[in-house]
């Protein structure tokens, strides 16, 4: 995988917050595991819109 340097301001009590939770070594470590949370949380949320209704009582009364 390659990487992009990128200059970010972030308030360094909420980045020592998320390596602490995270269990991250390094700011980068950090910035990587919260991205990689907010993608799965996305994909996780498009799945659970795509199938919301399914399973319900009348789901299927009109097919």
């Amino acid at each position: 995988m390659s990487k992009s340097q990128v200059t970010v301001r972030l308030d360094k009590s909420r980045l020592a917050r998320a390596q602490k939770l995270l269990s991250a070594k390094t700011a980068t470590e950090a910035i990587e595991k919260a991205l990689d949370l907010a993608t799965e949380k996305a994909a996780h949320d498009a799945v659970l819109r795509k199938y919301s209704g399914v399973g319900r009582k009348d789901s299927f009364a009109n097919r």
